[in-house]
C-alpha cells in the first residue's frame, strides 16, 4: 500500500551546464517529482554554490511511497540523485519540509508542474524497481556493562598536559589554551563528567572535525580509559569516543605519516598506537568493554592480531546476530572479501550504509566508518 510522506524532499541540483541541467531535470520529472525547475546560478541567489555560470536544478519529491518507511526512501532516491549530479560534474544538495513551506521557499520556480495524480503514479512506477528495507537483524546478546556506584570522584593524573603548547593550537572556537582545562575536567572523574565531554565534543571534536588540538588530546584520552580509578561507565564512553574519532579518517592505518594539516589522520595515527596498551585491559575488561576492544581492534589488524583468537571465541560466545562484532572481526583479521560481504548485506536493512559506501576514501575507511555507526548503535557506551 502506498504511502504519502509528511515531508516533502527538495533536491538542489548544481550542474556546470546547461545541457547537464535540463537533462537532469527531464529525469527527475520522469521521476514523478511533482515540481522541477531550472535556472541559470547566480551568485549571492539564495542556495546557489559554485561559480556564477553553473546552473541549479530544483526537484520537489512529493512522494509517495511504496511503503511507509520514509527514511529508506528517501534515502533510496537521494541517493540516486546525488548519482545523477555526480555523473555531470555536479552535486546535490536535500532539503526536507512539510509541503506548505517548501512552496513559500520555491514560489514561481516550476519549470515541469505535473498533475498530482500523474505525478504520484511515475513516482511509484520510479521506485517500484528498487528493493523495500529488508528486516533488521534483531540483537538479542545483552552484553554487560562495568557496574559502578557512581563516580568514584578519584582524579586521573595526566602527566605532561602542561608540556604542551596548547595556545599555539586550534580548536572550534579559536585558539586551544583552555584545552587543559577541558581535560582536566574529564580527569576528575566526578559528576562534572558529563558537562566536560559535552565541551570537549563541542570544541576539541566538532562535527566530525579535527582541529590542530585534537591529535594532542588523545594520549590523554587513552590514559583516562587505562587509569584503574577512572569510573567504570566513563571508560567505556572512552572506548566508544576514541573509536569514533578514529572513524574520521583511518587512512593513515596502511599508508604514511599523514601531513600536519591532515588533523583527523593524525588523530587516528594517535588512537592505532595507543591500541597496544589499550588492549592489554581485554582480561580484565566486562563484555560490553571487551566488545568496544575489538572495535577499536579493527583499526589495525596488526596490533589485533594477538587477540584474535580470543576475539573470536568472545564472539561464538554471544547469542544472536552481532552486525558490529561480525564487522570488526573481519577487519581485524584484514578479511576484506568477508567486510565487503557484511556491509553490501547492511545495505538492505540501514538506509545510512550506502551512504558511507559512496564516500571518495579508501574502502577500508568505509567500512571502519560502517563499523562505527553499527556499534554505537549496538553496543551504547550507556547501556
Amino acid at each position: 500500500m502506498s504511502h504519502t510522506p509528511r515531508h516533502a524532499s527538495v533536491y538542489l541540483v548544481h550542474l556546470p551546464d546547461e545541457d547537464a541541467a535540463r537533462e537532469v531535470a527531464r529525469i527527475l520529472a520522469e521521476r514523478g517529482h511533482v515540481s522541477v525547475s531550472v535556472r541559470e546560478g547566480v551568485a549571492g541567489q539564495p542556495f546557489h554554490r559554485f561559480h556564477e555560470a553553473s546552473w541549479k536544478v530544483t526537484g520537489v519529491d512529493a512522494g509517495p511511497h511504496p511503503d511507509d518507511d520514509e527514511r529508506w526512501w528517501t534515502a533510496v532516491e537521494t541517493r540516486i540523485v546525488e548519482t545523477l549530479a555526480a555523473e555531470r560534474g555536479g552535486s546535490c544538495v536535500l532539503m526536507q519540509a512539510v509541503p506548505d513551506t517548501v512552496r513559500a521557499l520555491f514560489p514561481g520556480e516550476t519549470a515541469v508542474d505535473r498533475p498530482p495524480a500523474e505525478a504520484r503514479a511515475a513516482r511509484l512506477a520510479a521506485l517500484s524497481g528498487e528493493p523495500a528495507c529488508a528486516p533488521r537483524p534483531v540483537v538479542v546478546h545483552r552484553l554487560d556493562h562495568p557496574a559502578s556506584d557512581g563516580p568514584s570522584g578519584v582524579p586521573v593524573a595526566l602527566p605532561g598536559l602542561d608540556d604542551v603548547d596548547w595556545p599555539s593550537l586550534g580548536h572550534a572556537y579559536g585558539p586551544a589554551e583552555d584545552a587543559p582545562d577541558i581535560l582536566r575536567a574529564m580527569a576528575a572523574n566526578d559528576e562534572g563528567w558529563d558537562e566536560a565531554t559535552f565541551e570537549y565534543f563541542s570544541a576539541i571534536v566538532h562535527q566530525e572535525t579535527c582541529y590542530s588540538a585534537t591529535p594532542p588530546t588523545i594520549p590523554f584520552l587513552v590514559r583516562m580509559a587505562r587509569a584503574p580509578e577512572m569510573t567504570p561507565e566513563y571508560r567505556l564512553e572512552l572506548l566508544a569516543d576514541l573509536a569514533y574519532i578514529a572513524s574520521f579518517d583511518p587512512s593513515p592505518s596502511a599508508g604514511e605519516e599523514p601531513a600536519p594539516t591532515a588533523h583527523a589522520a593524525r588523530a587516528c595515527r594517535e588512537v592505532i598506537g595507543a591500541l597496544p596498551a589499550l588492549l592489554a585491559r581485554w582480561p580484565e575488561a566486562a563484555p560490553a568493554e571487551r566488545a568496544w576492544l575489538i572495535v577499536l581492534a579493527a583499526l589495525s589488524p596488526a596490533a589485533a592480531a594477538p587477540l584474535l583468537p580470543a576475539f573470536e571465541g568472545f564472539r561464538r560466545g554471544l547469542e544472536g546476530p552481532s552486525p558490529a562484532l561480525d564487522l570488526a572481526l573481519a577487519l581485524a583479521a584484514d578479511d576484506e572479501d568477508r567486510a565487503c560481504g557484511l556491509v553490501l548485506d547492511y545495505t538492505t536493512w540501514d538506509e545510512d550504509v550506502s551512504r558511507h559506501l559512496a564516500d571518495d576514501t579508501p574502502l577500508r575507511c568505509r567500512h571502519l566508518a560502517v563499523l562505527t555507526r553499527l556499534a554505537l548503535a549496538e553496543i551504547p557506551p550507556r547501556g
